[in-house]
């Protein structure tokens, strides 16, 4: 179990990071739209793709906000590059820790 004051530290960064993800997928749905190489119906299906791909994406790393879980989905978010390292400051170091980003 985390503490109450990591807790509702990363409550508000996640809406943080959430604006953050958002930003990201709709300008790759503009970058998508403005491909004049491609047909409509091309850009199109490029980008109903797109939408789909990153509304699992999003249910993946921000549906279920429950203490249980905060970890696993901070961790996924440092992984991302939805957090930023100055943002980590006011954690404790055990939770820092705890969700430092894994593998490669």
């Amino acid at each position: 179990m985390i503490k109450e004051s990591d807790w509702k530290r990363f409550s508000q960064l996640k809406k943080t990071a959430l604006e953050r993800y958002c930003e990201r997928a709709l300008a790759d749905c503009r970058a998508t739209m403005e491909q004049e190489d491609r047909s409509n119906h091309e850009r199109f299906l490029d980008l109903y793709q797109h939408v789909r791909e990153c509304d699992k994406r999003l249910a993946f790393l921000f549906d279920g906000h429950a203490r249980s879980k905060a970890l696993d989905q901070f961790r996924c978010l440092r992984r991302e590059g939805l957090i930023e390292d100055a943002e980590l400051e006011g954690f404790t170091t055990e939770f820092v820790e705890q969700t430092r980003p894994r593998g490669p």
